[in-house]
């Protein structure tokens, strides 16, 4: 597809690693880049949270467009790989699992995707720890911008439409995991209300040192009042 065209080349362009180094800077992320780096050493110390958001949690973001500019749909399978491949993404994600099923969904402009993102049933992992999900509930992951539209408010709107897909699945409670260290990130889910039930911490050091350790568990506040 054209629009898939014009993202690869957006993405993979030539200036495109300036460009998002500068971006890393301008947005408070030169610790997430530091982390990045030592990964090619072999050493990895990430600290995230897994957090809840849902319908309950949040209102309904508003785009600076008329909500009609975009449409919402399934991405199919066969997009996702080469999507991965072009984002540099864990191709292992996508193997078949019976115990842990997914689904994409996107915003198209036209015929151009803008923004996606995936819900997982199951099960989900996140550095090495596996967490088991229970049939009303749903692992939010890889949301990603495209540059061509980022600053438009795409990725709090599409959360929030991936919240009423769910209830029409009769799945309610939504979680997803937060890098501590991406600030980008955490803007985001701070703009849906996300609650924080636990902090982790992952080191992994050469392949030869891996553990996971619980530092807490936070009290559910009460949601926001309608």
């Amino acid at each position: 597809m054209s629009g898939e065209a014009s993202n690869t080349r957006k993405e993979t362009g030539r200036f495109y690693k300036l460009h998002l180094i500068w971006y890393r800077i301008r947005h408070g992320m030169i610790l997430l880049s530091i982390r990045n780096l030592l990964l090619r050493l072999k050493i990895n110390i990430n600290p995230y949270w897994i957090d809840r958001e849902g319908l309950d949690l949040s209102a309904e973001p508003r785009l600076p467009e008329p909500p009609e500019t975009y449409r919402l749909e399934a991405v199919p399978r066969k997009q996702l790989r080469p999507l991965f491949e072009l984002l540099r993404y864990n191709l292992d994600m996508l193997e078949d699992r019976p115990e842990s099923p997914y689904e994409a969904l996107g915003l198209y402009k036209g015929e151009e995707l803008a923004a996606f993102t995936m819900m997982r049933y199951g099960q989900f992992e996140l550095s090495g720890k596996k967490f088991l999900l229970s049939p009303g509930e749903a692992y939010l992951e890889n949301m990603y911008t495209f540059e061509n539209f980022r600053g438009k408010k795409l990725a709090p709107y599409l959360r929030y439409q991936c919240y009423k897909h769910l209830e029409g699945k009769g799945i309610s409670r939504c979680y997803s995991g937060t890098q501590c260290l991406n600030t980008a990130s955490r803007r985001f889910k701070a703009k849906l209300n996300i609650q924080h039930e636990t902090l982790y911490l992952h080191i992994d050091l050469f392949k030869r040192f891996q553990r996971t350790y619980l530092l807490r568990r936070y009290t559910p506040s009460a949601p926001p009042a309608n």
